[in-house]
């Protein structure tokens, strides 16, 4: 395992927390709709200002009577639908300190009859921003926050407003008075000046003063947009502010929850790497079991299959110098008989060294059998699919077949989880085993709460009583009195644990005992799952 300063899994948790906060982040862009709405209730209003100034100013200043004018090509026309100069600018000027509008008004020539800024100076803007006292950043922080919003592009693509100046007055200058001129209502949004980081905002309506279909003059209003970029900044302060907390605070939680989880996982693998190369021995796990959670069952887990793993060790060692002595006791005998027959001249005596090299020939050919048996007995539980079945049919064929007694309960399946040719095997080597110690045996079955007790019975001189669990040993022999030796090779109970552990039951022996307290047989139970 290389040595990293992150590991791959602190890294995938700051990735995984800073997806939200990108998420956030580009929320920032799309601050530009909600920019564009506020400027559209801008228009809607200016709008609907200037539609009713419009129609005050043509109500007002309406002059009714015939008009001497030149027009192309020095023609003189009579115009009868006119505005009166004088009463206009009145009430202009009146209408002037009631808005924050810079307010116009052109004849129909485009011509301008009158300006509230100069009639009445012109009117301080009022911001509808957050106040001062709303706004909890610092100067030096506002400021910072300006220089990273101005890198973000803008959503408005705005044109540039008319030039002005003194000698060019006329409407036709701009593009709202010149669609009012031809009887439109006409609203649009510019840009006073361009270069700066944050354009400023002038938003403009242009409505005609009719008199029936005729148009008298424009009204036309301009307003200063600066509040609604203000409001929007400040918002994006005030966004872009919770977006660097939430970025130190995301920064903290990823390296607590990478000391909580990617450092102790980091400990339990190179850890797991030191059984590796130990195979099993002296590597110690750290021990996470108080932490109460899935890397505390990880943890547990390790450490219990790591001592599975170093019980399983010592017990192949165990077996292995087990089948070594085991093996070598025929192999010296085998050995010696052979170096004797060969300068033995006794027919009889020859002929008893050979059964004794047969006898002991066919002793390691059980041996080496058994053990092939045990050996590959764990790796063939592993593989084989438990199933449900009932013993009932396999518990009355084995009986049959050593002629023993069977007491089963009448009115239950004995179902269990299991391989039934394993536990076949279990009970035909109890039976066996029970046999060559009695010829009267029997089986009983009965459940006791959630469980199978199997118990077979023998009328046999029974189980030393400092024996047994050691009959359960590999290679322990316990045979009645009478039986040539090396005719069972000792493997046959070990088999049988070996298989009921596989099945995460139980199996034990014990002696019957009679009211006088004196032994009158063996038995085995076997406890098992019921279902």
């Amino acid at each position: 395992m290389r040595n990293r300063i992150f590991s791959r899994l602190t890294l995938k948790i700051f990735a995984v927390n800073g997806v939200a906060l990108v998420i956030l982040a580009f929320g920032l862009i799309y601050l530009g709709q909600y920019e564009n709405n506020l400027i559209k209730t801008e228009l809607k209003s200016l709008e609907r200002q200037a539609r009713i100034y419009a129609g005050a100013i043509a109500e007002a200043a309406q002059v009714q009577g015939p008009m001497l004018m030149r027009g192309e090509r020095g023609a003189r026309i009579l115009r009868f639908d006119r505005l009166a100069r004088y009463p206009a600018r009145k009430m202009i000027k009146r209408l002037g300190h009631t808005t924050t509008s810079r307010i116009r008004l052109y004849d129909f020539d485009g011509a301008i009859m009158g300006d509230s800024d100069w009639l009445s100076g012109p009117v301080g803007v009022i911001e509808t921003g957050p106040s001062s006292q709303r706004r909890f950043l610092e100067q030096p922080v506002a400021a910072s926050l300006d220089v990273i919003l101005n890198i973000l592009p803008s959503s408005l693509n705005l044109k540039d407003y008319p030039t002005e100046n003194k000698t060019n007055v006329s409407g036709y200058t701009y593009p709202d008075v010149q669609r009012a001129l031809q009887a439109k209502v006409s609203t649009s949004v510019w840009c006073k000046q361009k270069d700066k980081p944050r354009q400023d905002i002038l938003l403009s309506a242009a409505a005609p003063v009719k008199n029936m279909d005729k148009v008298m003059g424009v009204v036309y209003l301009t307003r200063e947009g600066n509040h609604i970029e203000n409001a929007i900044r400040q918002m994006q302060h005030d966004v872009l502010f919770l977006f660097l907390i939430a970025i130190c605070v995301t920064f903290i939680l990823s390296l607590y929850l990478s000391g909580a989880i990617a450092r102790p996982m980091k400990k339990l693998a190179r850890a797991a790497e030191d059984v590796q190369r130990n195979f099993g021995r002296g590597a110690t796990l750290p021990d996470l079991s108080r932490r109460h959670d899935e890397i505390g069952d990880l943890s547990v887990a390790l450490n219990s299959m790591t001592n599975a793993l170093s019980e399983r060790l010592d017990s192949i060692e165990n077996f292995a110098a087990d089948v070594a002595h085991e093996l070598k006791n025929p192999l010296t005998s085998l050995r010696s008989a052979v170096e004797t027959v060969s300068i033995i001249k006794n027919n009889e005596d020859r002929q008893r060294l050979m059964d004794v090299i047969l006898h002991d020939v066919e002793r390691l050919d059980r041996l080496i059998s058994d053990i092939s048996k045990s050996s590959r007995l764990d790796a063939e539980l592993s593989r084989e699919d438990m199933g449900i079945f009932c013993m009932r049919p396999m518990l009355t064929d084995i009986c049959e077949y050593y002629d023993a007694k069977l007491n089963l309960p009448t009115n239950n399946e004995i179902c269990i989880r299991g391989v039934d040719t394993r536990i076949g095997q279990v009970f035909d080597n109890l039976l066996s085993n029970a046999k060559s110690f009695s010829d009267e045996t029997s089986v009983m079955v009965e459940r006791l709460g959630n469980k199978w007790h199997i118990y077979v019975d023998d009328n046999g001189p029974g189980i030393p009583s400092n024996k047994l669990e050691t009959i359960f040993d590999r290679f322990y022999t316990e045979r009645p009195e009478g039986e040539s030796f090396g005719n069972n090779s000792g493997l046959g109970l070990a088999i049988c644990q070996q298989i009921i552990d596989a099945h995460e039951g139980q199996i034990f022996a014990e002696n019957r005992l009679n009211n006088q307290g004196q032994k009158i047989g063996a038995r085995f139970t076997v406890i098992l799952e019921a279902l």
